[in-house]
């Protein structure tokens, strides 16, 4: 299956299943950027509750730029945030000291463009899950295509798709708060390890 979607930082579960179902990935890096998207975005499972992590970046809506061409801004030292917070929020989880040290050069290397730190996320839950990642990039922007599947609405904030249908697994403080759904792909991976693959044969999304 041949798949147009977003690049998203850390993407969540019903995102990541979208990915990992084609064989043809192309990321829509050449339409031009909207506030309030999961294009800079990802949600973890802290002890308060669901806790949203935003990469700040340069951007003008006026401008109109491309994905491709949209800066991270690092007046605030968000890579540090970003790392202490998922450290602090799974370190008491199942397989976070397998997998830590994967997600520290994410929060070291300071890219210039947003859509290299998305790949980079996604990279590293490739990595994770011992699977190859193909994909390419658009050429220009199409509004439709009916010959690939369209995933890109799913970078909306509040597009959920097939998510309810997600199959509830152990989350560290869902004793507190309950099972919440679809989440970055870290709370999945610090939950389960490897065993992610086998959580999506087994979730209808």
């Amino acid at each position: 299956m041949k798949t147009i979607i977003h690049p998203t930082y850390f993407p969540n579960i019903e995102f990541f299943s979208h990915l990992i179902k084609s064989d043809d990935i192309i990321f829509e890096v050449n339409d031009n950027y909207q506030k309030q998207t999961l294009r800079n975005r990802t949600s973890i499972y802290s002890s308060n509750g669901k806790l949203d992590l935003s990469i700040p970046v340069k951007f003008s809506s006026s401008n109109k730029e491309k994905l491709r061409d949209i800066k991270i801004c690092y007046n605030s030292n968000w890579q540090k945030r970003h790392l202490k917070s998922i450290q602090t929020a799974y370190r008491s989880s199942p397989y976070f000291s397998f997998f830590e040290e994967y997600f520290f050069e994410i929060f070291e290397k300071k890219e210039k463009y947003l859509i290299d730190v998305s790949l980079k996320s996604i990279e590293i839950i490739y990595e994770i899950l011992e699977i190859n990642l193909n994909y390419k990039f658009t050429n220009e922007y199409k509004r439709t295509n009916k010959a690939i599947n369209d995933s890109r609405e799913l970078s909306r904030r509040n597009k959920t798709g097939a998510a309810n249908s997600i199959k509830q697994y152990h989350q560290v403080f869902e004793e507190n708060h309950g099972f919440i759904n679809n989440l970055s792909m870290i709370d999945l991976i610090f939950n389960q390890g490897i065993g992610s693959l086998d959580f999506f044969e087994k979730s209808n999304i």
